[in-house]
């Protein structure tokens, strides 16, 4: 295809192009057409987020009113081939914060302005308009930004490998580009989970509430930071929290103790994604990750003030993971309990007076060195120290151990028998224990009175002694309550 393609005839062009060989054309397109064309300028999994500053929008305005002696860098876009004779679809590979940039401005809701230097453009001063005020006011300056027209290469018939391959190796220097930004090349339903549970992806998935930001000013100078982080994780729109959620995911599903390396996750990434991988459709792990999603959020809420400076991304992730590693052995745990603990021994443990360390090895038999320094990377060796540590800790013998990490195990049995149910009911003279009321068998539900949720521990046990029996509705109705709790709230109403 040697034809240079302006934007005014690509639909007729590639609507009649009949040859489905991967190919590219030279061409251009003007700020009206990537206005109205249905074109996707959203995040996608294998670009940046979109850090652009209102400066730097400002600037590509300028660019395109003043600098005549420069031009906006070619943008890239794919063409998406729809069906049943719908119009043609369009993704933009490459050139995404260019373009954003001007149809932010022309966006009337938007509030972006034009530079306070564009004093004479054609004779008028349009510094600091809006859109809307520089279409009241000089109907054909802004005409001018419609009519500017960008270089562009025009692709057709790629494979998601193949745009993969085009982001990553031809349009991107990959010695620039992060490891995570590579991966989110590799596009599936993982990836996309990825993205748009980290930060916002232009799906209907809201990123997650653990990732929530904040924007603080302190000057010129506006930064992000995150709520429940420490500020020692750094966001420079590098998809640092798409790799931090990755890392994450890669680690509890593959077994946190076996380490993550780069070249590891990346295959994993891709094998799971293609052909015959176990992610191919659909993100089948999803439900685990959010449970993890859901356990990090109530421990990085729990985390005692004095510590909150300490939750980096690794410190954060070996928190998150080593609880997760408690729960799946013993039952469950308490957040703050737990929070305060794994502090306790980072402290203790990396301690140059005590030295607790000192007569400890690694995974790799070598010298333990503090415990603090294990936190430099996510190696097996690394990871399998710091997990032994804790490990320690958590089988001391009287004061501390399990219950110094609010561990609470969980009776294995989550329900009572049929059998005894009946019996505990007939006892009761088939009346409710919680308000006294005729109960048909029908409509008996089997109660902890101590609830399970409260461990083996504090007596929530699947006993005989620990069971009454109320209705279906009462008993979901104290969900987690306590008996004495519950039966309190009757006599308190009556």
């Amino acid at each position: 295809m040697n034809q240079y393609i302006k934007c005014e005839i690509c639909e007729e062009h590639f609507k009649n192009n009949t040859d489905n060989t991967p190919s590219f054309a030279n061409g251009d397109d003007s700020v009206r057409w990537l206005t109205n064309a249905n074109i996707n300028t959203a995040n996608r999994e294998y670009q940046r987020e979109k850090v652009a500053t209102d400066a730097w929008k400002q600037d590509i305005m300028e660019t395109i009113l003043d600098r005549t002696h420069a031009g906006i860098p070619e943008i890239h876009i794919h063409v998406m081939y729809a069906h049943h004779g719908e119009a043609l679809r369009y993704e933009l590979i490459d050139g995404q914060q260019r373009v954003t940039s001007f149809l932010e401005f022309l966006d009337p809701t938007s509030g972006l302005r034009l530079p306070d230097s564009l004093t004479s453009v054609d004779g008028c001063d349009v510094s600091g308009m809006t859109v809307t005020e520089l279409r009241n006011t000089y109907e054909r300056i802004y005409e001018k930004i419609l009519e500017y027209r960008i270089s562009c290469k025009w692709y057709q018939n790629l494979s998601d490998s193949q745009v993969h391959e085009m982001f990553v190796q031809i349009l991107n220097n990959t010695n620039d580009m992060k490891p995570q930004e590579i991966r989110n090349a590799i596009r599936g339903p993982y990836s996309t989970y990825i993205r748009d549970r980290s930060r916002s992806g232009g799906s209907s998935i809201e990123p997650h509430e653990l990732f929530t930001r904040l924007r603080v000013t302190k000057g010129s100078t506006e930064k992000e930071y995150l709520k429940f982080f420490s500020r020692k994780f750094s966001l420079k729109g590098r998809m640092e929290l798409d790799e931090w959620l990755s890392e994450l995911a890669y680690l509890r599903l593959n077994g946190v103790r076996k380490g993550i390396n780069h070249p590891k996750h990346r295959k994993w990434v891709e094998e799971t994604q293609s052909p015959g991988g176990e992610y191919l459709h659909v993100f089948t792990d999803q439900k685990q990750i959010e449970e993890l999603l859901t356990l990090a959020l109530t421990l990085l809420k729990s985390v005692p003030k004095g510590y909150k400076n300490k939750l980096n991304p690794m410190t954060s992730m070996m928190l998150v993971l080593y609880a997760a590693d408690l729960k799946e052995r013993y039952g469950d745990i308490e957040a703050s309990t737990y929070t305060k603990q794994f502090f306790k021994v980072y402290d203790a443990w990396s301690d140059d007076t005590t030295k607790l360390y000192a007569n400890e090895t690694m995974i790799n038999e070598n010298q333990m060195p503090p415990f603090k320094e294990l936190f430099g990377g996510k190696n097996p060796n690394a990871i399998g120290t710091i997990f032994k540590v804790l490990d320690i800790e958590s089988r001391v013998d009287g004061q501390g151990g399990l219950d110094s990490f609010g561990v609470f195990k969980l009776d294995p049995r989550p329900t009572f028998s049929q059998a005894d149910i009946v019996r505990k009911w007939q006892e009761q003279n088939e009346k409710c224990f919680y308000t006294d009321s005729d109960l048909d068998i029908d409509n008996v539900a089997g109660d902890h009175y101590i609830p399970r949720s409260h461990g083996v521990a504090r007596g929530g046990v699947t006993e005989y002694h620990n069971l009454v029996v109320t209705s279906v509705a009462l008993n979901n109705k104290k969900g987690n309550r306590a008996g004495d709790d519950f039966l309190s709230s009757f006599q308190d109403s009556a």
